[in-house]
This record gives C-alpha cells, sequence and structure tokens, in this order.
C-alpha cells in the first residue's frame, strides 16, 4: 500500500465531509454533530495536507519558482495576493454580509419562552388597624430596572401615607449583566377614608414616572390602575 494514494485519498475524503459541513453550517444548521464532525474532519485534513505537502514538496516549489531562473512565478503571487485580501476582509468583517448570507436558508425557530416573572413579595404596616390590601406590581419592558415606590395621597395629591419604596442594589458582586430589581407583590395596610389615590413611582436613574388609581370605595374587590402604551407598569392591580 502507497502512503501517497492513502494520504491523497483520505484528503479528498476529508475534502468531502468538510464541504458538505461547511455548507450546512453556513446555512445555520448548528447542530452539536454537524460542529463535531466539522471540527475533527478540518484536525484531520489539517494533518494529512502536512503530509502530502511533505510528499510533494518539490512539486509546490516548481509551482512557486522557475525551475531556470529561480524567479518567483506570477501564479505564487496572485494566489498570496487573493489569500491576503481574502483574510484581511474577513479579519475586519467587512465581509460579514457574505458570511451571515446563509442566514435565509436557516430554518426558522419558534422563539424561546421568556422566563417566569419575578416577583418580590413585600409586607408593610401589619400591625396597624387599617384595610388590608394587596397590590401586584409588574413593570413594563422599557421599565425593567426602575425602582418602585407606593404611597396613599388626597385626591389634590398631598401625600397621606406612605406603603412601600424598593431601594436599588449599589453594588453587584456577581459577574454578568445587572439585575433589575424585581416586580412586587405588597400585602399592605391602608388607615385613610375614601376617596383617596393610590400612587405607584416609578424611578429610572432619577427619572420618575406615576401610575395613579383612585380608590373611591373600601368594600372587597379589585381596582386597576390607569395604565397607558407609555406607562412604566404593565399591570398594575389592587385588591381590598
Amino acid at each position: 500500500m502507497k502512503s501517497k494514494n492513502l494520504i491523497s485519498l483520505t484528503l479528498a475524503f476529508a475534502f468531502f465531509i468538510l464541504g458538505t459541513t461547511g455548507v450546512l453550517l453556513y446555512i445555520k444548521q448548528k447542530a452539536h454533530f454537524i460542529e463535531m464532525t466539522h471540527t475533527i474532519f478540518g484536525l484531520l485534513f489539517i494533518s494529512f495536507a502536512i503530509f502530502h505537502f511533505s510528499n510533494n514538496w518539490n512539486s509546490v516549489k516548481s509551482y512557486s519558482k522557475d525551475k531556470n531562473s529561480g524567479s518567483i512565478k506570477k501564479e505564487l503571487i496572485v494566489a498570496s495576493l487573493i489569500a491576503g485580501i481574502i483574510l484581511i476582509l474577513s479579519v475586519t468583517e467587512i465581509l460579514e454580509p457574505v458570511a451571515e448570507f446563509g442566514k435565509i436558508f436557516a430554518p426558522k425557530r419558534e422563539p424561546r419562552p421568556s422566563q417566569g416573572v419575578n416577583f418580590q413579595e413585600k409586607t408593610t404596616n401589619d400591625s396597624t388597624n387599617g384595610k388590608t390590601a394587596t397590590l401586584i406590581l409588574q413593570k413594563s419592558d422599557s421599565a425593567m430596572f426602575a425602582t418602585l415606590s407606593v404611597e396613599v395621597t388626597d385626591t389634590t395629591g398631598k401625600s397621606l401615607e406612605s406603603l412601600f419604596t424598593q431601594e436599588q442594589k449599589q453594588e453587584q458582586k456577581q459577574e454578568g449583566p445587572p439585575q433589575a430589581p424585581a416586580n412586587l407583590i405588597l400585602s399592605t395596610k391602608i388607615n385613610q377614608m375614601v376617596p383617596f389615590d393610590i400612587v405607584v413611582t416609578a424611578n429610572v436613574k432619577g427619572v420618575k414616572q406615576l401610575v395613579k388609581c383612585r380608590v373611591t370605595s373600601l368594600a372587597p374587590g379589585a381596582h386597576s390602575f390607569m395604565l397607558t402604551n407609555e406607562s412604566p407598569l404593565k399591570r398594575a392591580v389592587v385588591t381590598f
């Protein structure tokens, strides 16, 4: 068995596998076994390519230099220029549109299900004799990093009672992106006569946005806050 023939045939099979898996990766078929196969055959191709160049070094030199004059052939210069230009365009990401064009052939995937909404449960004013109330406050996407405070005001806006203030953590010890303060489930007691307003203030880096709920009856039931598309809350309910 001739080693030269073995190396050439192995390279041919490796090239076929690399080409097939390369096309699959280009169209974003990134299953683990495809990536693994591409990597393994890439290493195999490199290993046998070294032996191939070693066995055919004289031929490679004849492609690169003129046998009589010893001067560099144009083919080597052109090949070097092509490889160098493509390498520079790839490193500088100019060819990114070409590399990412295969996305149009990728199968459409269902969006990942959103993670469960994180709520912080707090209890305040539990030692008073006021009316028991429960507030459920879920922040909108645009205000996910807001801290929330809740107070009771009269119908003119005068503050009567503070129910809760959410503190922003000053330091984040864990690595990774900052974590947003949690949404709020607040159990509290309100010691005021109707009518009054429950006012939620969302504070994002010093910018305050208010959401109000006018309470005219303390009968058991739910009261919704007045929300718009621009509100810092996507859900806000108080129940007595």
